[in-house]
């Protein structure tokens, strides 16, 4: 198993990535290494998949020596990057993740781990429900940067469909002497075709943080991605996909029938006033796949005796998370919903 330090030439101290630079910097003296920015769109068959991946390694863990102080240190299965906590180089057990799928390519921290505590505050400060005390929970210590492996999937859908098409017609009818108008919607079979080509369809091959979570968080960048070089991982966790492929492109698939849907909805509202019912049937072809490394900070606080997980994208700072609500100022808008509702209804009756 080959072990990378990044130590510093200059003076020996350990290198980290460096969002701002985009290079290896030294957290002592400052002396830089310009790390490789080559561009990629590798990309894979599916079929490809079984060929390409080897063997994951049985052991739950990895014991490495750092080579600037020969420390022993063990490695869980699911790391492929860690802080030596006797001299604090940075290791990337760059074999681990080779031995296991080689990444396609990345997306570099751009935000720097100091400006997650400001991204955090002004997060928080905008959850009207949440409780005034969080605005001081953050805890710096507890922040961890971290590339996640996602797959990103891309293919062509041809999409026959059966749906019934609503048209829209006024009927008068009578009641208590008086004459009144309704709108009564007739419903007809349609038949039609739509075909997309899906680009980038990104979904997490993580299981460690939420699901929901990393749904939810803004998109990254992946349409441009570099080249995978593990100096981007100095200093910052890493992790190996626990999610297999197959797995990751049904889920790609949910989005992508979702996408499908929308355009039948569009196509049959073309020549109808309603949809419902839509039935498909899909044919999936030029099917590829990527495995990207993307980088985001995950923290997590407890209040009240709960932990809530927040999660933040590390190229573009957008923030996704969980907060507890306060039944104080839930019970106030309640009770300002209810004033401003009768002060409506006055206004109207008078």
């Amino acid at each position: 198993m080959k072990n990378e330090n990044f130590s510093c030439k200059n003076c020996g101290g350990p290198m980290k990535y460096d969002p701002k630079s985009q290079n290896l910097k030294c957290e002592n003296c400052g002396y830089q290494v310009e790390l490789p920015k080559e561009m990629t769109y590798k990309r894979h068959a599916l079929k490809e998949y079984e060929y390409n991946l080897r063997k994951v390694p049985e052991e739950k863990t990895t014991v490495i020596q750092c080579e600037s102080c020969g420390a022993t240190i063990e490695l869980s299965s699911e790391k492929a990057s860690t802080n030596c906590p006797y001299c604090g180089s940075n290791i990337i057990v760059s074999e681990k993740i080779m031995s296991i799928l080689e990444p396609d390519g990345l997306r570099p921290f751009l935000i720097e781990q100091k400006e997650v505590k400001t991204i955090f505050s002004n997060w928080i400060r905008k959850r009207w429900f949440a409780p005034n005390a969080l605005k001081n929970l953050y805890q710096t210590g507890k922040i961890m940067g971290i590339y996640l492996p996602y797959w990103s999937f891309d293919n062509d859908a041809d999409c026959d469909y059966v749906a019934e098409g609503g048209i829209d017609r006024m009927e008068e009818y009578e009641e208590d002497g008086k004459t009144y108008t309704r709108t009564i919607t007739d419903w007809y079979p349609v038949r039609g075709n739509v075909e997309n080509e899906f680009v980038d369809v990104v979904v997490p091959g993580s299981r460690s943080l939420q699901r929901k979570l990393l749904n939810k968080l803004p998109e990254f960048s992946v349409e441009s991605t570099i080249k995978f070089d593990s100096g981007y991982l100095a200093g910052y966790s890493s992790e190996v996909f626990k999610v297999p492929m197959q797995e990751g492109y049904e889920q790609a698939k949910e989005i992508m029938r979702d996408v499908l849907e929308n355009l039948i909805s569009g196509d049959v509202l073309r020549n109808y006033d309603h949809v419902r019912s839509i039935r498909m049937s899909v044919k999936w072809y030029n099917e590829y796949y990527r495995l990207l490394m993307l980088p985001v900070y995950s923290t997590s606080y407890l209040y009240d005796k709960k932990t809530y997980q927040v999660v933040i994208n590390g190229e573009n700072g957008a923030i996704i998370g969980e907060y507890p609500k306060s039944v104080v100022k839930i019970m106030l808008a309640i009770l300002a919903g209810i004033i401003v509702a009768i002060l409506i209804y006055s206004f109207l009756k008078n």
